[in-house]
């Protein structure tokens, strides 16, 4: 079975990290994913992340922009009626996500 998703960082949070075998306690910064904990950055690491980030994000092509909304057909188009002739009101529409 293969897994479609792919790695994200879906968490941040301040949390000290702490050592088991020696005790010692470093403040900073953890990222969680899916798996867990990706990563626990001090502040250092963090803004030097965070720089080189964004500075890799602006080579990156802009999004592609959202697909023009469909128009939703009422009183522009031909009034749905009745087996008697007489219009059917208009049903509320949305835009599928």
């Amino acid at each position: 079975m293969s897994n479609d998703r792919r790695p994200f960082i879906g968490k941040i949070w301040i949390e000290d990290w702490r050592n088991i075998h020696t005790g010692k306690v470093t403040p900073g910064i953890k990222l969680g994913g899916a798996s867990g904990i990706a990563a626990h950055l001090t502040k250092s690491e963090a803004y030097a992340l965070a720089n080189e980030i964004v500075d890799l994000a602006d080579q990156l092509p802009d999004p592609t922009p959202p697909k023009a909304p469909i128009p939703c057909y009422g009183t522009n188009s031909a009034l749905l009626t009745a087996a008697d002739g007489t219009p059917e009101p208009d049903l509320p529409a949305t835009i599928a996500a």
